[in-house]
C-alpha cells in the first residue's frame, strides 16, 4: 500500500498531489519547449482548480509564482513574469517599534 505519510510532503496542499506530481513532471522533461507548452497547461489547471484566486487583481502573476514554489525553485520555464527567488519570498519582515512607556491600566489597554 501506498501511504500518504511515506509520500513526498506537499508544498502547496491547495493544489494537491496531483498538480504537484505535473510540475515534478514538467521539471524533468528535457526539451524546454516541451516544457514551455506543458507548464501552460498546468497554469491553466491550477486556475481551474482556485476559482478564488480570480479575484486578485493579477492572479495569472500568482500562479506562476506558484509553480515556481511548488517546483522548490528548480523548473526551467519561460515565464512571463519575473521569477521570484527564495530569499525574497521568505524574508522577515522589518520588526515594528513599540513604545516603551509603561501603562497605568494595563488590563484596559491604552485605549483608556
Amino acid at each position: 500500500m501506498d501511504y500518504n505519510t511515506q509520500r513526498e510532503k506537499l508544498k502547496m496542499p491547495e493544489y494537491g498531489r496531483h498538480v504537484q506530481d505535473m510540475i515534478n513532471y514538467v521539471k524533468n522533461l528535457p526539451d524546454k519547449e516541451k516544457r514551455n507548452e506543458q507548464i501552460q497547461a498546468v497554469v491553466s489547471v491550477m486556475g481551474t482548480l482556485n476559482p478564488q484566486l480570480r479575484d486578485i487583481n493579477d492572479f495569472k502573476h500568482k500562479l506562476w509564482d506558484h509553480v515556481q514554489i511548488i517546483s522548490d525553485f528548480e523548473i526551467d520555464i519561460d515565464s512571463p513574469y519575473p521569477t521570484p527567488t527564495r530569499e525574497t519570498l521568505w524574508a522577515k519582515p522589518n520588526t515594528i517599534p513599540l513604545q516603551k512607556t509603561p501603562v497605568k491600566a494595563s488590563h484596559y489597554g491604552r485605549n483608556i
